[in-house]
């Protein structure tokens, strides 16, 4: 684990990447192009078992979501390589993306 290694998983027509950004901090960072039908939906993001990103508010733009940034604190990348990612939109899942890989 270092400072700059990625991971990242390609799901509802957008990717979202989680960048090592400090010691102790990941950026998680996306955008989703498809899958999304309600404006007014509320969008809850999970990564593996983390807890839902607190204070993550994803604006629908339909089909997809503007693009999104959030910073889990004291995590490394080892959290966010090879988990699924499950993207929940008003208490209904909408999509569980292939688990995050390492970029190369």
């Amino acid at each position: 684990m270092a400072v700059g290694d990625v991971t990242y998983t390609d799901m509802l027509g957008g990717r979202v990447t989680f960048t090592q950004t400090d010691p102790s901090t990941v950026r998680m960072a996306g955008q989703f192009n498809e899958g999304f039908d309600d404006p007014d939906a509320r969008v809850l993001l999970y990564v593996g078992d983390l807890p839902a990103a607190d204070g993550l508010d994803i604006k629908i733009i339909t089909p997809g979501t503007a693009a999104f940034e959030y910073d889990y604190e004291d995590v490394t990348i080892i959290e966010f390589t090879d988990v699924p990612i499950r993207v929940i939109a008003d208490n209904e899942v909408i999509a569980i993306g292939d688990p995050t890989v390492p970029a190369e």
